[in-house]
């Protein structure tokens, strides 16, 4: 035992006692020497050994020479080894021994504690943290130094999982998006000025089919075939990731040419060729793929990323199943495609939205009978914007959802002004077409609803209108949405009837109304037979199934007569009139403007 006598507030000179050299020198304290002056502190080293984490003495012999002069309970537990009087070589693994000399080294010329991380012990060896503190002589040199270790070895093993979980898919154990743009920072700098980078994205097509029709396990089991099957046709140095979803990525290194790229994109396009077995199943899919390739020391991983995502989207816009190299065309659409969904955003909060409306013709009374409900796009920089310029984007954002609801209720609110400004005559039905984006929204059903209840228009003058490959591609929805709609008496009509996918069997289990043939047929009527029997077997099926049967797109007499000769129940076109706002229209609605003496001719 001996005494710590305090020499001032932070400091106590000690002499402790252990191995065959004393430790003699000033240890810092974290803690105020007592107020009262001078106090003995009593140490027994017997008191080190219960400490709870291992501490240990090293004389210091000369420049880098250390001895082991004492170690605690715990340190010998931790090494599995009585070392108190080893030579420094004899507790230290070899690969450890450097790191530890040069860590005594420093705290003993510097004076001052040092820490340090390293592997001690060899069964099996344990990750510890060090604290090495120096004890000074009277000539102000150091003479021993005191440590304290740690074992981590638990916290740098659960640190090392969460690590590798930040940067890895836990499906697919594939590198994610986090570490392919660390890939791509490395292989961007190691390139220079000279090689270039690609990049080939992947998306699966129709990969939310297989989820939503065999479930997500099928939809796992698809993703680790895919990745086994894309791992083995990289070549050797690409790194495979997983981006998220059903996209993957590969980072390609020193690339002679773009033409490297491309026939790896096809090699890896090629994979989902064969069909995918899950389970019971057999299901055949293809990718969308697009490439990209760095241009300059200047490229970043994140313009390599967006534009391999607007190359994909490319793919996608082209057919699916495709490869698509990334060019300036692609990114200029991209920047437009942004402009238009923002500016839809914008639409809906201005209220920069139009109806525009269409008469319906009936071929029995020629007079009008109804009209379509047709959005415009009042846009303040580009004009009026038809739909084609804008809904396909509104469809895929889920924009058309709020830009539908306001259309049918503006739609609706307009048909019934007119309806009550004329009680004499017979009501006029109004159509509105509905989006995939639409039926599929939960909500529709109420929205029908509260307009219906807002404007009170009679739900029997309302035609809500389906295109036919929704109908087909959304065949239970649409039979439950559109059945809850019928008992409301709201009408259904199949729109651009005859080239989609639409059979009996589809339109006997649908609450279906009329059917509106599409355009592209009615305008090869008197010029192509097999349109002229198209439409004539058209009319047949809808009168056999007793529908309404409606021909769009007319715009000449030949075939205003050829649909008339047909049987055709109504029409529309620029042959009657163009769409137009409601305040123009509203003239044909008041004196029910006929075209009987054109039809007659």
């Amino acid at each position: 035992m001996t005494g710590w006598h305090p020499s001032n507030s932070d400091s106590f000179e000690a002499r402790i006692p252990v191995g065959p050299t004393p430790i003699t020198g000033v240890l810092e304290v974290p803690f105020p020497a007592p107020a009262d002056g001078p106090a003995e502190v009593v140490v027994d080293t017997m008191l080190l050994d219960l400490l709870p984490h291992p501490v240990f003495a090293v004389a210091v012999d000369g420049d880098d020479v250390f001895r082991f002069i004492y170690t605690n309970d715990s340190y010998r537990a931790l090494l599995a080894s009585d070392s108190s009087t080893g030579d420094l070589r004899h507790v230290v693994p070899a690969n450890a021994l450097v790191a530890h000399v040069r860590a005594f080294a420093a705290a003993a010329r510097e004076l001052r504690t040092v820490s340090f991380e390293a592997e001690w012990g060899s069964t099996p060896p344990r990750r510890v943290a060090v604290d090495v503190t120096p004890i000074v002589g009277t000539d102000g040199v150091c003479e021993q130094l005191v440590g304290a270790a740690y074992d981590v070895s638990e916290h740098r093993r659960i640190e090392a999982e969460l690590a590798h979980r930040t940067r890895h898919d836990p499906l697919t154990e594939l590198p994610n998006r986090v570490m392919l743009v660390e890939w791509l920072h490395a292989a961007l700098a190691k390139a220079g000025d000279e090689a270039r980078v690609g990049l080939v994205i992947l998306d699966i097509d129709h990969f939310k089919v297989v989820n939503d029709s065999l479930g997500h396990e099928a939809g796992d089991e698809l993703l680790l075939t895919a990745a086994s099957r894309l791992g083995r046709v990289l070549r050797a140095g690409d790194q495979l990731a997983r981006l998220g979803g059903d996209e993957l990525a590969v980072v390609c290194h020193n690339v002679s040419s773009v033409d490297d790229v491309l026939t790896l994109a096809r090699r890896l396009r090629a994979v989902f060729d064969q069909p995918f077995s899950l389970g019971d199943d057999e299901v055949c899919l293809g990718a969308s793929v697009g490439v990209i390739v760095s241009d300059g020391p200047n490229e970043t991983p994140t313009r390599l990323l967006r534009d391999g995502d607007v190359a994909v989207f490319a793919a996608k816009e082209l057919g699916r199943g495709r490869v698509e190299l990334f060019d300036d065309a692609m990114r200029a659409r991209a920047v437009r495609r942004l402009e238009i969904e923002s500016g839809l955003r914008r639409a809906l909060v201005r209220g920069e939205f139009r109806v525009h409306y269409q008469p319906i013709v009936a071929f029995g009374r020629s007079e009008m009978i109804g009209i379509e409900a047709l959005v415009r796009w009042e846009h303040p920089e580009l004009g009026l914007l038809e739909p084609a310029a804008f809904l396909e984007i509104a469809e895929e954002t889920g924009l058309i959802v709020p830009i539908g609801a306001w259309v049918l209720h503006e739609a609706c609110s307009q048909t019934a002004r007119w309806c009550a400004e004329l009680p004499q005559q017979s009501p006029l039905s109004i159509a509105v077409n509905l989006s995939a984006r639409q039926l599929n929204d939960p909500e529709l059903v109420s929205i029908v609803d509260s307009v219906l209840a807002a404007t009170r228009l009679d739900p029997a003058l309302l035609t809500l209108e389906i295109n036919e490959t929704v109908l087909v591609e959304n065949r239970d929805v649409a039979v439950d949405v559109l059945g809850q709609l019928a008992t409301r008496g709201v009408r259904i009509g199949v729109d651009d009837f005859g080239t989609g996918q639409s059979s009996l069997a589809h339109l006997s289990v649908l609450p279906v109304d009329t059917l509106k043939i599409d355009r592209s047929l009615i305008a090869g009527l008197g010029r192509h037979r097999q349109d002229l029997a198209i439409v004539s077997a058209i009319v047949g099926l809808g009168h056999a199934l007793d529908l309404t049967v409606t021909a769009e797109g007319v715009e000449d007499e030949l075939q205003l007569h050829t649909l008339r000769t047909l049987g055709c129940d109504l029409a529309q076109g620029y042959y009657f009139a163009r769409p137009q706002p409601g305040q123009v229209v509203r003239a044909l609605v008041h004196h029910r403007f006929r075209w009987s003496e054109r039809i007659s001719a």
